[in-house]
């Protein structure tokens, strides 16, 4: 989304006015505008130094980021906010943040490859702070991750990829599909498909975001060999840097700024556009009964919205850790009223949650409690709609790893076996 200042659309004559009636208003224009370039008012900044000191062991030359939940930090990127070498070794950097931001981040080499350890070289939980106003964090990186020699491709099986076009999003993305064993032995056989979102983690730790992939390919291996076997096509849909606004179904605000909403135009995208497209291309049964999507995080969250806003399109999902905060939990209030639609058949709907994410004040994982709660409103208000199981994973955390552990329970699910489908 392309953000448009105020100022950019006023007449040169108006400028004056303009500028006096921000100075006193200032966050109704922001709201009004919804513009992330526009700068909060002087009142509700702060300026943050960070301070770092590195081991002595740190390569001399060696550039510092920070990686961190807010715009500037990428977010999350691994090299994107570049702190500077002082002289007396150490590294420093200031910005200018919203009083009440509450940041999470962590120090890097400028990959995640080089991401700052414990000092026996363990993973350590996100530095976190609130800005209250101006302060200078002083911060000692105890030690760095071991660069490891860059892995081999694990991505296995039948693949195909495609940079696809898509009018609906005017951009391009990367699809990667993979194909089960014996389809091209097989011509005359169609099979089920299975829509991923985050594509870049699904099939291979070298394209992964954070080195760790979901292993879907030996997972759906293993599905096809098994004594009942279940064949699927997989298509992994790579995000982008607009992941945060296609991914959502509603607005909130990160860091003070408005983010989110483009859920259904991305829907829209998958549905109207690129499944149309898989159809046409590859051996796939068609109707809903046959076609499932499944994402993790936000995309755990677009998932719920994607089976409720298309039923005749996906009649399966997985949604994995969904982010049930997002939107003042939109989808807790959404799923607490009685659903108006008739679905000819019930959707099946897996929803997990890993006892290790989201925090826990008081030793209770609210993201826990937030989806017992979900499954709660599904089975009281959409009964007759959603065939709902729900997995809390013991001491799991919000991880690829932890996805990739519940990917066959999750498939096994949405689809059972002949077998299964008789005793139910």
């Amino acid at each position: 989304m392309v953000w448009t200042s105020v100022f950019q659309k006023a007449p040169q004559f108006l400028m004056g006015l303009i500028l006096a009636f921000v100075l006193l208003a200032v966050d109704q224009v922001l709201c009004n505008a919804q513009d992330k370039q526009s700068s909060a008012p002087k009142s509700a900044l702060a300026k943050v130094t960070w301070k770092v000191t590195v081991p002595a062991d740190t390569p001399g030359g060696s550039k510092l980021y920070i990686a961190g939940n807010i715009d500037e930090f990428g977010p999350w990127q691994p090299n994107a906010f570049e702190l500077g070498p002082l002289a007396d070794g150490k590294y420093e950097a200031s910005l200018d943040i919203p009083v009440g931001t509450r940041i999470q981040y962590k120090l890097t080499r400028g990959s995640w490859a080089s991401v700052e350890k414990s000092i026996e070289g363990a993973e350590i939980k996100n530095r976190t702070v609130t800005i209250s106003g101006p302060q200078t964090i002083e911060i000692s990186v105890a030690s760095w991750a071991i660069a490891k020699p860059r892995a081999s491709t694990t991505a296995s099986g039948d693949l195909r990829w495609s940079d696809f076009s898509s009018q609906i999003l005017q951009a391009r993305r990367r699809i990667t599909v993979w194909l089960p064993p014996d389809y091209r032995e097989n011509p005359q056989i169609r099979f089920p498909v299975v829509y991923l979102l985050d594509g870049q983690n699904v099939f291979d730790n070298q394209r992964a975001a954070f080195g760790a992939e979901w292993q879907a390919d030996e997972t759906a291996k293993k599905l096809a060999q098994s004594p009942s076997p279940r064949l699927l096509i997989l298509v992994a849909i790579d995000n982008s840097k607009n992941r945060i606004d296609e991914y959502t179904p509603v607005s909130d605000r990160i860091a003070g700024n408005l983010s989110g909403g483009r859920a259904d135009e991305y829907l829209n995208f998958i549905t109207t556009e690129l499944k149309p497209w898989i159809d046409q291309e590859f051996r796939t049964q068609r109707g809903p009964e046959a076609t499932a999507i499944i994402g993790s995080s936000l995309g755990g969250l677009f998932v719920l919205n994607a089976l409720q806003q298309r039923p005749d399109v996906f009649g399966k999902g997985a949604s994995m850790s969904p982010s049930l905060f997002w939107g003042n939990q939109y989808m807790l209030e959404f799923f607490s009223k009685p659903d108006p639609k008739v679905n000819q058949a019930k959707q099946r709907l897996w929803i997990d949650m890993g006892t290790q994410e989201g925090e826990s004040p008081d030793g209770q994982s609210k993201a826990v409690e937030q989806t017992k709660q979900l499954v709660d409103l599904l089975q009281t208000h959409h009964q007759d709609r959603y065939d709902v199981k729900m997995m809390i994973d013991p001491d799991a955390k919000h991880h690829e790893s932890a996805w990739a552990n519940r990917l066959p329970a999750a498939l096994e699910f949405l689809f059972p076996s002949p077998q299964e489908t008789q005793l139910r």
